[in-house]
């Protein structure tokens, strides 16, 4: 199951891991107030679990789960939820951040590390954000009547009553640190939280059963998705377009490098964690499902009809809530090249460019900071459809872009580690990439390629 930003999706896989079912649910937001962007615990929850029960009557004996990440809310002992899920593209944080006290502000401007914990969409800050607006919430908390983190723990919670969050997950909340698993005391201590934190697991663990269907992985999305293509070399990358675009090279070992780079943990299996560095473009689907609304298309077979035929010239800047490599969390969206004979596919495919091109500049900030990766670069999710966007990241890039036959990466790479769970497949097996769908080669002359991201 992959509990995603958006929409929630069930596979459910053979023994040779091919796929024999595959079903979704839309999961809308609730925006209460502008920059707020949230969603219902209680409708969330009652998509999961009817996934889950669905998944044992076509007759699954193991479910895995993967989840969005960042994403923070509050519940009491018996399951019921005390907020709604904050998500980890709502601005609120900011509140939190500018009413940190001067010495806080102070170590923030100093560290890189603190700087990225420290940020409106972190994770810790959000719940310094709840704590604040819920009343008699930190006095639940302190005497475990109450739960306070990440949407992961949540979900699983409501199916088996644990109380665990994984590493990948863990890792990514700003109080875990990555290289040890261990709270970070700085962190709870600016912040004011309560340290009632869940037992951090490794993503293939014995984690309860739900009406008799038992639950043996969890993992974060889009760690998922580097496990489906096999992404667990140093040097090996991988990308998924959905809600956001998110970009992931492997490390092997742990790497705090700045620029707008977040440090993951990809995989922890055995107590043994495989490491990774992440850039992302906060908005890519949105912006589509926004350009849809609008519209500019209606289906994705139009979309990309409109932009293979489109001239060149219009930019578009995806940016509804910031960038955060390089660091602009205030940067607003931005529509350049426009003249009289701009229609809808110039728009279409400028997004396409946008796009790519912030990929190609958060992959130039991978290099200089840990290396080159290793072609080819894997593209899935949603967008990933359009062969003319994977032809435009495959030209800036200068990588051969990959496409797997399952776009479905994270519900795959979930499938992989049940296997794993289950004896099917070994763990150097989980490294293999699968058959690509189909590869885009580069086009472009270095060059050329360079002026683009210098102009970018």
């Amino acid at each position: 199951m992959d509990v995603g930003t958006t929409g929630v999706k069930l596979a459910v896989y053979d023994e040779r891991l091919s796929r024999v079912y595959y079903e979704r649910v839309s999961v809308g937001f609730e925006r209460t107030v502008e920059g707020y962007v949230e969603q219902n615990a209680v409708k969330l929850a009652e998509v999961v679990k009817g996934f889950a029960r669905k998944a044992k009557s076509l007759g699954a004996r193991k479910l895995g789960i993967c989840t969005y990440r960042a994403s923070v809310l509050a519940w009491s002992k018996d399951g019921a939820p005390l907020t709604n899920i904050i998500t980890w593209i709502d601005g609120r944080g900011r509140e939190v951040v500018e009413k940190l006290p001067g010495y806080a502000k102070l170590l923030r401007n100093v560290s890189g590390a603190l700087s990225q914990i420290l940020s409106p969409d972190s994770p810790a800050v959000l719940m310094r954000w709840i704590l604040d607006h819920v009343e008699g919430l930190r006095e639940r908390v302190e005497r475990s009547d109450a739960y306070l983190w990440t949407v992961d723990s949540y979900i699983l919670y409501t199916l088996t009553g644990k109380f665990y969050s994984d590493a990948t997950n863990a890792a990514l909340t700003g109080l875990i640190h990555p290289r040890n698993l261990e709270e970070i005391d700085i962190v709870f201590s600016l912040l004011k939280l309560p340290r009632r934190t869940p037992e951090v697991v490794d993503n293939v663990v014995d984690a309860g059963s739900f009406e008799g269907l038992d639950v043996s992985v969890l993992i974060a999305d889009q760690q998922s998705a580097s496990v489906a293509v096999g992404a667990l070399r140093e040097g090996a990358i991988e990308s998924v377009h959905g809600t956001g675009s998110f970009v992931e090279q492997c490390t092997g070992k742990f790497a705090m490098v700045g620029g707008g780079l977040v440090p993951v943990i990809i995989l922890s299996l055995d107590g043994r964690r495989v490491y990774g560095v992440e850039g992302f473009v906060r908005t890519t689907g949105s912006i589509v499902e926004w350009l849809r609304e609008a519209g500019f298309f209606s289906s994705y077979e139009e979309m990309e009809g409109l932009a293979s035929r489109a001239s060149r010239g219009v930019l578009v800047l995806p940016a509804f809530g910031g960038f955060r490599c390089p660091r602009a969390p205030r940067l607003r969206g931005l529509i350049t090249g426009l003249h009289p004979g701009v229609g809808r596919g110039e728009v279409v495919a400028g997004l396409a460019w946008g796009v790519a091109l912030h990929i190609a500049y958060i992959i130039r900030e991978i290099r200089k900071r840990v290396g080159a990766p290793r072609s080819p670069l894997w593209a899935s999710g949603g967008y990933s459809q359009s062969d003319y966007f994977l032809q435009v990241l495959a030209d800036v890039t200068g990588l051969k872009v990959a496409r797997p036959v399952d776009v479905e990466s994270s519900c795959r790479g979930v499938a992989k580690l049940l296997a794993l769970a289950d004896g099917r497949v070994s763990r150097d097996e989980l490294e293999e990439p699968p058959p690509p769908g189909k590869v885009f080669e580069p086009r472009l002359g270095g060059e050329v390629r360079e002026r683009l991201l210098e102009s970018y």
